[in-house]
């Protein structure tokens, strides 16, 4: 689950794509032709399961999803993209699994929904120093607040739940088949190396990890082959 979730917004300069990364699109760096038409990415959750799993009050903080989706996502020329993540089917559980009711996550009357804050991702060649096939780093594009999970005033957990980063950090997926140059109509994505995930607030109890694939896939007329080329 590529679910990210207050701490003070920070004003600095918008983070940009590594210089000379793009996005190859049916054997070719897209062009601005394509850009305007619109590409819009899908993604599935891999076995329509998807968790974040932390800490928070000395029990788990388990926040669980079963389908997600892209709003308002676009690509850019300059190996990048901006766009929401919505999830939805999501639950929160603890200590073996319970599930708290009164800790549904609600966006507006859409129960069980997540929808994050504007997201950028940057093609990136390495992550804090692991290189690889290169990695797609998520962040917000403004802040290191990802998302606010509304609950209830009963929830054990608050009803406000924050999931949080730190600045030029976010969240930083691979290809889990270590393919991210191959152009594929889908490819699996998992969590990569450095990914900086906090619940709450940014201490040790609080740190999360995201378990899990998503498959992605680009449409525009038709589903479209697609790599990443990074710097």
């Amino acid at each position: 689950m590529v679910a990210t979730l207050s701490v003070m917004a920070i004003a600095v300069a918008p983070a940009q794509a590594e210089v000379g990364s793009h996005w190859n699109v049916n054997g070719s760096p897209i062009s601005k032709e394509l850009v305007e038409k619109g590409v819009v990415p899908e993604a599935k959750l891999d076995n329509n399961h998807g968790v974040l799993v932390s800490h928070a009050l000395g029990k788990e903080l388990n926040i669980l999803c079963t389908s997600m989706g892209f709003s308002e996502a676009r690509l850019k020329l300059e190996g990048s993209s901006l766009g929401k993540v919505r999830f939805a089917g999501c639950r929160i559980t603890t200590n073996g699994g319970e599930v708290l009711p009164a800790c549904e996550p609600h966006t507006g009357s859409e129960k069980g929904v997540i929808l994050t804050v504007l997201l950028k991702d940057l093609i990136v060649l390495e992550a804090e120093g692991i290189a690889g096939e290169g990695y797609d780093r998520l962040e917000p594009e403004e802040g290191t607040k990802f998302v606010t999970i509304t609950t209830s005033a009963s929830c054990a957990f608050g009803e406000n739940i924050p999931i949080i980063t730190e600045i030029v950090k976010g969240f930083v997926a691979k290809d889990s088949n270590l393919e991210f140059r191959v152009e594929k109509l889908s490819r699996l994505l998992e969590e990569g190396p450095a990914t900086k995930l906090w619940v709450i607030s940014k201490t040790e109890e609080h740190k999360a990890l995201i378990h899990g694939t998503a498959s992605v896939a680009l449409e525009g007329e038709h589903f479209l082959k697609w790599s990443a080329t990074p710097a």
